[in-house]
């Protein structure tokens, strides 16, 4: 694939799933599959609320007990043995030697995982086998499948090794440890260094760089720090929503405010703070317009994008979109970089490898700057007289956070492309410092995640998958009953939400060999484009680079070919006369024009009579970031419990909430891009004026 299509498949996994406890064989049985356990939901407001029962903890505790004094006395035969267990995204091996009494060495092959997450937990998770000599280890925290693939593979060993059966099996509903915990203690004498500036942001993605572009700019001694080195900084932004931008104005498709506002607050159910929805759609005209400019220095296009408005969809949009026109010299990570060397320009000091461990306050409640660690693990007091900025980007890659606050989310996922620093730190520390957060958890979470044929969802977990980004297209979607069961045509997220009342909330996607010719005729909006928008604004993703990674699918096992529908149902595990009698039904509707069954558009109705025909399963969707978080007010200051503002403290980005609740309106394409561009300029210029 080119360069595009491989920056946007470098995103990172991180799908939590449930804790496990270790057992022997004939303590609690054998040979039986890990269940996760029913997730429990916080509330998330409560600084120090305790969640784990502690009932369960003792039984999960026992049974870690009983394992360990029973694989104390086991004797090896002395060799070398290997196993493997499935992990987050790929088959986790591990290779273990013995002698006579004990585990010689271990290795471990984590380098199909998560980037970031579980593909880098192998060297930790080898030494602490090594320690207990056994898997009665504690998971890594934040990647607990691809540990528990870990301990499934060594007890494999070890059973191999030892000729009696080991397994990991859950024995109780063990509840994930409380996802805040307390704020660190950290001595004064610790503290090796303090730096001084005026402002200071915390996160280099999206809207840690506007926010530190912006401060810099007004000429505020900014520094901004990164918990990662620079090739793992950058944000990625395709699309970003606004209103009153120049190019809206000069195209003649400009959207009216109020018309916008209402849209987002009526899509969070009245959950959006409709005041600071109003700033989003004030100030992101500007916004955007300063955007194309910093890209425009750096060589790149930034344009408006608006459709055909005239056709009658079921779900209307908005036009608010405006995307980055990529070519093969460049792709999406460098937008973010043309804005950090901007902000550079202007005086930004960078600080990367340095880790924030608590914010601080004086005795007036102001936060006047944090406590970090540096690379080599020192800690660093940094002092911002003007203000913190806190962009550490949600929690989508904390999967204990994950399953408590929003369980229903990780069972629709099945790819998980959170960016790897999105581990709720930020929410964290403003929730220590005294913050409030959102009381509803939302995540965006896209229908375009594809699994193998033979595999089906499960109640409270996650799947496995990979990307399928025409899971968006409104082709015949089917239960495993072989039956038709939505209208195909409907917001990304919705079609995840229908999927989870069929069985095993898992469906199948089916297209014939015209698939281009129909996805033209689709007219999709916002990212789901495949070809260019009516105003000739170039889509995220080609049909081109979508056949590539079709025929990849195919070749990986995902995607099945037939000759025939019959034989198409076979290779899909679905009854055959039951989807023969769907397929010959829904071309039945396209023949008319008129979808009577569902109601979809009848332009977006398609046939199924020319072979090949195509199908993949689907069981979840990508999750792409969280979007509640701290509640701010209109000037991006995170609110205390009294639901006041906390001076010096700013929260922006996927860390600050008061704007969604339940689904993600994805047909004002670029939404939550929009708004985080946009609130953290404003944070960084109103930070910079010390406001």
């Amino acid at each position: 694939m080119d360069n595009k299509t491989v920056s946007r498949r470098s995103f990172v996994k991180g799908i939590g799933a449930g804790l496990a406890a270790l057992t022997f064989a004939g303590i609690y049985g054998c040979g039986r599959s890990t269940e996760v356990p029913e997730a429990t939901t916080g509330a998330g407001t409560k600084a120090a609320e305790t969640l784990a029962a502690e009932t369960t903890a003792a039984q999960t505790e026992l049974a870690k007990e009983a394992l360990n004094a029973a694989t104390k006395t086991l004797t090896y035969t002395p060799g070398t043995y290997s196993a493997s267990a499935r992990g987050m995204a790929s088959d986790v091996k591990v290779t273990m030697s013995f002698d006579e009494k004990s585990i010689t060495d271990i290795k471990i092959d984590v380098s199909g995982e998560t980037q970031n997450i579980g593909a880098a937990i192998g060297d930790e998770m080898s030494k602490k086998v090594l320690d207990a000599q056994g898997a009665e280890i504690d998971a890594v925290s934040g990647a607990t499948v691809t540990s528990d693939a870990i301990k499934t593979a060594v007890l494999d060993c070890m059973s191999q090794a030892s000729g009696q059966e080991i397994t990991l099996e859950e024995v109780a509903a063990e509840t994930a440890s409380d996802w805040l915990g307390e704020a660190p203690e950290v001595s004064e004498s610790d503290i090796k260094e303090t730096v001084d500036c005026e402002v200071l942001v915390v996160g280099a993605g999206s809207s840690g760089l506007f926010a530190a572009a912006a401060a810099a700019e007004k000429g505020a001694k900014t520094i901004l720090i990164e918990k990662f080195d620079h090739d793992k900084a950058s944000g990625i932004r395709d699309t970003l929503a606004a209103c009153d931008s120049t190019e809206q104005k000069e195209d003649g498709h400009n959207v009216d405010k109020n018309e916008a506002i209402k849209y987002i607050c009526d899509w969070s159910q009245g959950y959006a703070k409709r005041s600071i929805v109003k700033v989003w759609a004030d100030r992101s005209g500007e916004t955007m317009d300063w955007y194309k400019d910093v890209l425009k220095q750096g060589g790149m296009e930034f344009r408006h994008e608006f459709d055909n408005d005239e056709l009658k969809q079921n779900y209307q949009g908005l036009e608010v979109g405006h995307s980055v026109q990529y070519d093969e010299t460049y792709y999406e990570q460098q937008t973010m970089d043309k804005v950090l060397e901007y902000a550079e320009a202007k005086g930004l000091e960078t600080h990367y490898e340095v880790t924030m461990i608590k914010l601080e306050k004086n005795d007036a409640g102001r936060v006047t700057g944090l406590i970090a660690t540096d690379k080599d693990g020192n800690y660093v007091r940094y002092n911002a007289s003007k203000g913190v900025i806190i962009a550490t980007g949600g929690y989508s890659a904390d999967e204990d956070m994950l399953r408590q606050l929003q369980p229903w989310t990780l069972e629709q996922t099945s790819v998980n492309y959170s960016k790897a620093g999105a581990k709720g730190s930020g929410i964290r520390a403003c929730l220590w410092a005294g913050a409030v957060m959102d009381t509803t958890h939302t995540s965006m979470i896209f229908e375009r995640g594809a699994v193998k044929p033979d595999e089906k969802g499960k109640l409270g977990e996650p799947t496995r998958g990979t990307l399928f980004w025409m899971g968006s297209q409104p082709f015949l979607k089917v239960n495993l009953n072989g039956e038709r069961f939505m209208n195909e045509s409907q917001p990304y997220d919705y079609i995840l939400h229908q999927a989870s009342k069929e069985p095993f909330h898992t469906y199948c996607e089916i297209w014939d060999s015209k698939y281009p010719e129909d996805c033209k005729r689709f007219e999709t909006h916002g990212c789901s484009r495949l070809y260019p928008h009516a105003n000739g604004t170039d889509s995220v993703f080609t049909m081109e680079m979508v056949q590539g990674m079709n025929q990849g699918l195919e070749a990986d096992g995902y995607i099945v070919k037939a000759d025939t529908v019959e034989e198409l149902a076979e290779k899909l595990g679905l009854p055959v006369d039951k989807f023969k009698a769907t397929v010959d039904r829904y071309n039945e509707l396209y023949k008319k024009g008129e979808d009577e069954d569902f109601g979809k558009e009848g332009f977006r109705l398609s046939s199924l009579t020319e072979a090949p025909f195509y199908g993949v399963r689907q069981a979840g969707g990508y999750l792409l970031c969280t979007m509640d978080g701290i509640m701010v007010d209109e000037e991006m200051h995170a609110l205390s419990t009294e639901f006041k503002p906390i001076e010096g403290l700013f929260v922006v980005g996927n860390d600050a909430g008061g704007y969604y609740n339940g689904s993600y309106p994805n047909l004002l394409s670029g939404t939550q891009a929009g708004r985080i561009a946009t609130f953290g300029r404003l944070a960084g210029q109103l930070a910079a004026e010390g406001k």
